[in-house]
C-alpha cells in the first residue's frame, strides 16, 4: 500500500470518526441550559446520567429494568441521539465498570468513566461543549492497544467493560449495532499484560454453607463453614471444597486471589489488595440450580454441595457472565483438600518469607531463591509446592528420588532444562485460544511450545526415577495439534486475527484463488492506468483508492479539458479531479469482492482452528502439568547442587533432627561472611526448646531456619543442612514480631494474644510451633506470667505434644526446664572482649544471664550519655536497691547517698534488720519486692558481724 493511500485512508477515517462523535453529542448544542432533565447535568448539579448510574434499580434488576431505563432516557430527552441512547443502555449493563465504547478504530470513554480513567492511563482528558454550561468529558485509546490500557486499569483495581461494534460500519444502515463482549475484572483477566507469568491469578468464591451459616453471619465463629472455590481463569486451574470459617484467612493467604466473589449481606473481612465483587444471594442459588445433573456438581448431587459445588457453580457462572461463551476451557474442579496439605497461615507465610521478604521485596523471598525453573508453568507449580507442602510420605519419597537423580546426573538435567526453555506458557496461551481471544502469532508460539513436549521427553529418556518416568512417559501425544496449526497459520502471522494474512497459502483452495485474483488485480490496475493514459494523453494520470470512493482515475486540475467524454466524475479535490470508467468500475467490484471474501474465509478458517484446538484441552492440561512438575524437580536439583543441600529422611517416630542447618535466604544475601550452621534435635523426650541469648545473637534466624527446613522438605525439595531427619508435620505455626490492626481496634499485644490463642486451639501432636518473644507486648510480670503458663500448657497437654521452639528474653522462664522434663534450654553463644560483645551465632546448651541490650543500643548509635546512664540504672537494678516500701532506687546517680526515707540493706546488724522489718508496710509491698527484700535481709543476717 502506498504512503499516499495510507494518508488518504487516515484522513477519511478521521473525518468519519469525527462525524460519529458529532452524532453521539448531536443533542447537546440544542439543549436548553435550564433543562432539569439534561442528560449530562449542569456544573454543580446531578444530571440524568448520574441518577441512572448511581440510583436506578437497573443495577439490581434484569434486562427489563434496563429497557425501562433506556425508555426513561428517551422520554425525558426526545432529542437524544440514537447513539447516546445506545451508550446509556450499554453502561446500564455494567454500572460498576469503566465502559470502553468502540467507535471506529478507537475505544472511547465518556463522563465519569473518562474522568476516572484518564489519569490512570496517562492520556489527555478532553471535553465536548467546554464553552457551554453542559460539558461532556471524554478520552480514548486506539483499538490495537486496548489490552495495554485495560491492564493498567485492572491493575489499579478497576473493572472494564468492552463494548464492541458487532457489524461493519460501512455495511450498516443507520446506527451500528454494538454489544458488551466481555467484562474484565482483576480475577478474570486473560491478557498477558495483566498477568505475572510465574504467579497464579485466582478468583476466590465464598458461599456460606447451607448447613452452617447464612447471610450476615460472622465467619469468625468457629462452628460455621463455607463452600469455597479458587479459579484461575488464565490457566483453567480450578479447586473447590469446604472451609471452616477459622481457616478462610489461611486459604486467602495461600491462594492470594486477586478478586473475591461473595453474596451481598455477608460480613467477611477482605484482605487489602483483593478486589471485592458481590451478587445477590438469589444469584448464587440460581447459578447452582442451573448446573446440569451430569456435571461435577448440581442440585441432584448433594454430595458435591458438601465439596464446595455451590461456590464452584457461582465461579463458573461469573466467568461466563463476564466472558460470554469464552470459558470453555474450565474443567471439573479438583477437591480443595485443604486439610490434607501442610497448613500455613498468613503469619507463617510472612514469617518464613515464602513469597515476599520482610521489606516487601519478592526478589529476596524463599520462592525467588529456589526458582530456577525454565517455564511459567514451572514457576507457578513451584509456588504451589511451597504454599501447599505435602503430608504424604510416599509422595515425598518419590519427589526426593526425582530430585536426587537430577542432582547426580547434571548433564541430563541440563538437557531437560534446555528443552523446557522452548515450552513457554502453554496454559495461559491455551486459555486465550479457548476463549477465542488469542491472535495468530500467539497461536503459532503456543504450537511451538507444544512441539517442545516431544523434545523434553527425548531429553529425559535416560532418567530412571519412578516419578520422572511417570511424568515423561505420561505426557500425551499432541503432535496433531501442532500439525493443525502448522497447516493453517501463516509462517509469519500478524498479531491480531482481524489483520489480513493470518492463514497460510495452501490451507484453502478458494482462498488461494481469491488471493491470486488480488495479485493479478494489481497488474490489471496498472494496465488500465496505462491504457487510459495513452487514450487521454494525460501523462501524470494515476489510479487511486480510498475506503469511501473506491478506485478512481486521478487527474490534475490543469488537465480537466483533456478528460474523455465517457469518464464519469467521482470526486473533486482542491487540485485534482477523480473519475471512473465502466471498465475500472467492473474491475473494482471484482477486487473489492475478492478482498471481502478473503476476509470472510480467513475469519472462518481461524475460528474453526481455535475451536478444533480447544477440543484438545484435556491433553494440553495433562502435558502442562507434567512439564511443570519436571521443571520444578530440575529447579530443586539445581538449587540443591549449588547450595550443598541434603536429601531429607523420614523418621518413623516423631523427630526433628537437623545437623549443620542454615537459613537459605540469610546465607544467600550475606555472602561476604560465612553463615554459622546450627543443629536442632527435637523428640518426644525433648520437644520444647527454650532459646535465650543476646539481642542480635541470631535467635530469630535459628527459629526460622528450622521451620524453613521442614517446609522445604515437605515441598519436595532438599534441605540446606548436612543431615536432616524429620517426621511429617501437619502445620507450621509462627508467632513472631510486633504488629497491630488498629483499623479493627486491635493493639499490638491483642494481635499477639489472638495469634497465640489460635496456635493453642489449632496445634496438634504433629505441629511445629515457632514462638518469638511472646508476652513482650505488656508489662514484664504480665508477660512473663503469660509466657510461663503458655509453655506449661504446650508441655502438659497430652493431646498436643507439638514440637516447639521458643525464643525469649525472659531468663526466668528457663527455670521451667527444672520442673518439666520435655523442655530443654539452649542459648546463643557470645563472647565479651574488652567491653565489646562478639556474637558467635552458635546455639549451645544452657541459658543466658544477660541480653546485652545496652551493647546493641551502643552499636546502633545511641548517644554516649544515654548509654552511660543506662548502665548505671542497670547496675542499680541488679543490686536490687530498694527503699523501705520495696521500690527500686533508680533515680540515684553514682556517688549520691540514699537520703531520708531510704535504707541500706547490706548491714549485718541484726537489730537494725529487725527494726527495718517492723517499719515495712507489708500491705503495700509487691510480691517481687518482698522476695528481694527478704533475700537481702537474709543475706545480711547470715553475714559475719563487722
Amino acid at each position: 500500500m502506498s504512503i499516499a493511500r495510507i494518508v488518504s485512508e487516515v484522513v477519511v477515517f478521521t473525518f468519519f470518526e469525527f462525524l460519529e462523535i458529532v452524532a453521539f453529542f448531536g443533542l447537546f448544542e440544542s439543549l436548553p441550559t435550564s433543562a432539569p432533565a439534561g442528560l449530562l447535568g449542569h456544573r454543580g448539579s446531578e444530571g440524568m446520567l448520574t441518577r441512572i448510574i448511581h440510583g436506578h434499580p437497573v443495577f439490581s434488576s434484569g434486562r427489563r429494568a434496563r429497557e425501562e431505563t433506556v425508555s426513561e432516557v428517551s422520554a425525558a430527552n426526545p432529542r437524544a441521539t440514537p447513539m447516546l441512547r445506545q451508550y446509556f443502555e450499554m453502561k446500564s449493563r455494567a454500572p460498576d465498570a469503566i465502559l470502553f465504547y468502540r467507535m471506529g478504530d478507537f475505544y472511547e470513554m465518556f463522563f465519569e468513566d473518562a474522568k476516572e480513567a484518564a489519569p490512570i492511563l496517562g492520556i489527555a482528558l478532553t471535553a465536548r461543549n467546554k464553552s457551554s454550561d453542559i460539558e461532556a468529558p471524554m478520552c480514548g485509546v486506539p483499538y490495537h492497544s486496548v489490552e495495554h490500557h485495560v491492564a493498567k486499569l485492572v491493575a489499579s483495581g478497576r473493572k472494564v467493560a468492552i463494548c464492541d461494534q458487532m457489524e461493519d460500519a460501512r455495511a450498516s444502515k443507520g446506527l451500528v449495532r454494538r454489544d458488551i463482549t466481555r467484562i474484565v475484572t482483576p480475577g478474570t483477566v486473560l491478557d498477558a499484560e495483566s498477568l505475572v507469568p510465574g504467579s497464579a491469578s485466582f478468583l476466590a468464591t465464598l458461599v456460606p454453607s447451607s448447613s452452617g451459616n447464612g447471610p450476615g453471619s460472622n465467619p469468625g465463629e468457629g462452628g460455621s463453614e463455607w463452600e469455597a472455590s479458587f479459579l484461575d481463569l488464565s490457566t483453567g486451574r480450578f479447586y473447590a471444597g469446604i472451609l471452616p470459617a477459622s481457616r478462610i484467612g489461611d486459604a486467602l493467604a495461600l491462594f492470594r486471589p486477586r478478586e473475591i466473589l461473595i453474596p451481598e449481606g455477608v460480613s467477611l473481612p477482605i484482605p487489602r489488595g483483593i478486589a471485592e465483587s458481590r451478587r445477590p444471594a438469589a444469584w448464587f442459588e440460581a447459578s447452582w440450580s442451573e448446573v446440569p445433573a451430569d456435571a461435577s456438581a448440581g442440585p441432584e448431587h448433594p454430595a458435591e454441595a458438601a465439596s464446595g459445588g455451590r461456590a464452584a457453580a457461582a465461579a463458573r457462572a461469573y466467568a461466563h457472565e463476564l466472558r460470554p461463551g469464552r470459558a470453555r476451557h474450565l474443567s471439573t474442579p479438583e477437591p480443595l483438600r485443604f486439610g490434607e496439605r501442610m497448613g500455613l497461615d498468613a503469619s507463617a507465610i510472612a514469617t518464613l518469607e515464602l513469597f515476599e521478604s520482610s521489606d516487601g521485596s519478592a526478589e529476596r523471598s524463599l520462592c525467588s531463591l529456589l526458582d530456577r525453573t525454565r517455564s511459567p508453568l514451572g514457576a507457578r507449580a513451584l509456588r504451589d509446592a511451597l504454599a501447599r507442602p505435602s503430608t504424604d510420605p510416599v509422595e515425598l519419597e518419590s519427589r526426593w528420588d526425582a530430585v536426587e537423580e537430577l542432582v547426580q546426573r547434571p548433564s541430563e538435567r541440563d538437557a531437560v532444562q534446555s528443552a523446557l526453555d522452548g515450552v513457554g506458557d502453554l496454559e495461559r496461551r491455551f486459555a486465550r485460544i479457548a476463549a477465542g481471544t488469542a491472535g495468530p502469532r500467539e497461536v503459532a508460539s503456543w504450537a511451538a511450545g507444544l512441539d517442545a513436549v516431544g523434545t523434553v521427553r527425548r531429553a529425559g529418556a535416560p532418567l530412571t526415577a519412578p516419578r520422572l518416568r511417570s511424568l515423561l512417559d505420561g505426557m500425551p501425544d499432541v503432535t496433531d495439534l501442532v500439525r493443525r496449526v502448522a497447516d493453517t497459520v501463516a509462517a509469519d502471522p500478524p498479531i491480531l486475527a482481524s489483520a489480513a494474512g493470518s492463514i497460510r497459502d495452501g490451507a484453502n483452495p478458494e482462498l488461494d484463488a481469491l488471493r491470486g485474483l488480488r495479485r493479478d488485480a494489481q497488474t490489471a490496475l496498472l494496465a488500465v492506468e496505462s491504457e487510459e493514459r495513452k487514450r487521454s494523453g494525460i501523462s501524470n494520470l494515476r489510479v487511486r483508492y480510498n475506503r469511501v470512493f473506491g478506485y478512481s482515475l486521478e487527474v490534475g486540475s490543469a488537465h480537466r479539458d483533456r478528460v474523455p467524454a465517457d469518464w464519469i466524475r467521482r470526486q473533486s479535490l482542491a487540485n485534482a479531479e477523480r473519475f471512473v470508467t465502466p471498465a475500472l468500475k467492473d474491475l473494482e467490484e471484482r477486487i473489492l469482492g475478492a478482498e471481502e471474501r478473503i476476509g470472510e474465509i480467513e475469519d472462518r478458517l481461524y475460528s474453526e482452528l481455535l475451536r478444533d484446538l480447544s477440543a484438545g484441552g484435556p491433553r494440553v492440561a495433562a502435558a502442562s502439568a507434567a512439564l511443570a512438575a519436571v521443571d520444578v524437580a530440575a529447579s530443586f536439583a539445581q538449587t540443591a547442587e549449588s547450595g550443598r543441600w541434603c536429601r531429607p529422611r523420614i523418621s518413623t517416630r516423631p523427630r526433628l533432627c537437623l545437623v549443620d542447618a542454615r537459613h537459605p535466604i540469610v546465607e544467600a544475601v550475606r555472602r561476604e561472611e560465612p553463615f554459622i550452621p546450627n543443629d536442632c534435635d527435637l523428640s518426644p523426650e525433648k520437644r520444647i526448646l527454650l532459646v535465650t541469648g543476646p539481642n542480635m545473637g541470631g535467635k530469630s534466624t535459628y527459629l526460622r531456619q528450622v521451620a524453613t527446613a521442614v517446609l522445604l522438605a515437605q515441598a519436595g525439595a532438599f534441605v540446606p543442612a548436612a543431615r536432616a531427619e524429620l517426621s511429617i508435620f501437619d502445620r507450621i505455626f509462627t508467632r513472631v514480631g510486633a504488629a497491630d490492626h488498629l483499623s479493627r481496634g486491635e493493639s499490638t499485644f491483642m494481635v499477639e494474644m489472638l495469634e497465640s490463642a489460635a496456635i493453642l486451639r489449632g496445634a496438634t501432636a504433629r505441629s511445629l510451633i515457632i514462638l518469638d518473644e511472646v508476652g513482650r507486648g505488656t508489662s514484664t510480670f504480665d508477660g512473663l506470667s503469660i509466657a510461663w503458663a503458655l509453655v506449661e500448657h504446650l508441655h502438659d497437654a497430652p493431646e498436643r505434644g507439638a514440637f516447639v521452639l521458643f525464643a525469649t528474653h525472659y531468663h526466668e522462664l528457663t527455670e521451667i526446664a527444672l520442673v518439666r522434663t520435655a523442655i530443654a534450654n539452649a542459648t546463643m553463644a557470645v563472647r565479651e572482649i574488652d567491653g565489646k560483645v562478639v556474637f558467635l551465632r552458635k546455639v549451645v546448651p544452657g541459658t543466658a544471664d544477660r541480653s546485652y541490650g545496652i551493647q546493641v543500643a551502643e552499636l546502633a548509635g545511641l548517644p554516649r550519655d544515654v548509654i552511660v546512664r543506662a548502665r548505671e540504672v542497670l547496675s542499680n537494678l541488679e543490686k536490687q536497691e530498694l527503699d523501705v516500701q520495696g521500690a527500686p532506687v533508680l533515680a540515684r546517680h553514682g556517688g549520691e547517698s540514699a537520703g531520708n526515707g531510704q535504707i541500706l540493706l547490706f548491714s549485718s546488724d541484726e537489730s537494725l534488720v529487725l527494726e527495718k522489718l517492723r517499719e515495712v508496710d507489708v500491705n503495700r509491698l509487691t510480691p517481687i519486692a518482698a522476695l528481694s527484700l527478704l533475700a537481702s535481709l537474709q543475706e545480711r543476717v547470715k553475714a559475719p558481724s563487722s
